[in-house]
């Protein structure tokens, strides 16, 4: 019988991850609220704008695989603690940038820093909830992404016309230090798990773990989220800005309100997936997938400042839902001693298509002569894609996902 944290531990344990997790979005998401001010220091050019957005997601994607081994192999306490360490130190030397390629090479470090902290806090949450439970803790550590959203548009954007973008930066990246000190202290075991034995017996291959049944739909999902969800965070702000006429602080107040309600939204998500949506969580994935692209539709045809933030927010809640499933399905799933390796996989392929969104849309709306139309078309795409991909998925018990890597 496997013994889980009790209720306090588990309290502190979520709130340290949602700090971290909200640490982790503004560091990724203030960058698209100071490539404005940036694009006019260094001069670039909307290819050279989408790259120092993409830059990130490719270092970030190439670690996601290894630090999800390397979870499995030191721990999520050490994985975490250096990671946050790790990418805050790269955050803080942001500020110190003095080119377009010296800000390329210290953003492609950062996404390396920050690369093993999705897949050592699956493993946490998996380590000290029991399954009944996991639904509700996940969603909350993604909901953070919400408040780091917030934060890193309308804090970062009000940080910079106060600071400037070097200050908000410099601030940023010493918060993180500071937290990752704390985060090592506080995650101290009170006690050691004698859980060695069994993880050397169940070590399974990389080419073996990606011949587990639902292996690759996820991936495919994971992708097709991310070139949606990473899409709209990098762009919406130049949109706002560029296209909208609404100015940087003002902009980045206004993103701030889908971030609020799909805070709440992926928070009720992980209570109907617990409650409610056992064994057919796919079901829910599928239902925001497909009210997602209705609501980009909408975005990509709104007249008005007010309606485009109104389906914005709508496509927020729709994301909530899209996105809660996936990594519910993961550490509900998985078995324990792979839900790091399975995490990073997964995570691997949502990182790349974090490098491919913004580059892409970046080159669309150069192709199309500064329309942003087919760059929506092509996010509506990719959601009817994921609808497609998410109801294919079959269902599976945990003991049964154990017995077939134990199979392997």
């Amino acid at each position: 019988m496997e013994m889980y944290a009790n209720k306090k531990r588990k309290i502190i344990i979520s709130g340290l991850l949602f700090v971290g997790m909200v640490l982790s979005f503004f560091d990724r998401v203030a960058i698209n609220v100071a490539v404005i001010p940036i694009g006019d220091e260094f001069h670039l050019n909307t290819s050279q704008t989408g790259l120092l957005i993409s830059i990130f997601f490719i270092s970030y994607s190439l670690m996601q695989p290894l630090g999800g081994w390397m979870t499995d192999k030191y721990g999520a306490r050490v994985m975490i603690t250096l990671s946050l360490f790790g990418w805050s130190l790269f955050t803080l030397m942001t500020g110190f940038a003095w080119s377009f390629v010296t800000l390329l090479f210290i953003r492609f470090i950062f996404g390396l820093g920050e690369g093993p902290f999705y897949p050592a806090s699956m493993s946490t949450i998996r380590d000290n909830f029991p399954q009944e439970e996991r639904g509700r803790a996940n969603s909350f550590f993604l909901s953070a992404q919400n408040i780091g959203g917030i934060l890193g548009t309308a804090l970062a954007a009000a940080m910079i016309a106060a600071f400037g973008w070097r200050g908000m930066f410099s601030v940023a990246g010493i918060l993180g230090m500071i937290v990752a000190i704390g985060f090592w202290f506080i995650l101290k075991p009170k006690k050691v798990q004698k859980t060695n034995v069994i993880l050397a017996r169940k070590k399974v291959p990389l080419k073996q773990l990606l011949k587990i049944d639902n292996i690759w739909k996820l991936i495919s999902f994971k992708f097709l989220f991310n070139i949606i969800n990473y899409g709209l965070i990098t762009w919406m702000p130049i949109y706002l800005v560029k296209e909208k006429g609404v100015d940087l602080v003002h902009a980045g107040s206004l993103l701030a309100i889908p971030y609020i309600l799909g805070f709440f939204m992926f928070n009720v998500s992980g209570l109907v997936l617990d409650k409610w949506m056992v064994g057919r969580e796919k079901y829910l994935a599928a239902a925001g997938a497909l009210l997602c692209a209705i609501f980009l539709y909408f975005m990509a045809n709104a007249t008005s400042v007010t309606q485009f933030i109104t389906y914005l927010t709508l496509n927020s809640i729709a994301l909530s839902f899209f996105g809660t499933v996936l990594y519910t399905i993961i550490i509900k799933y998985s078995p324990k001693e792979l839900t790091g390796s399975v995490s990073g996989v997964v995570t691997f392929a949502g990182q790349i298509a974090g490098a491919v969104s913004p580059t892409a849309i970046g080159l669309i709306i150069s192709l199309f002569k500064g329309s942003y139309n087919a760059a929506f078309w092509f996010l509506v795409i990719s959601a009817l894609l994921a609808m497609v991909i998410v109801i294919s998925i079959t269902s599976q018990s945990s003991k049964e996902f154990e017995n077939e890597t134990a199979a392997i």
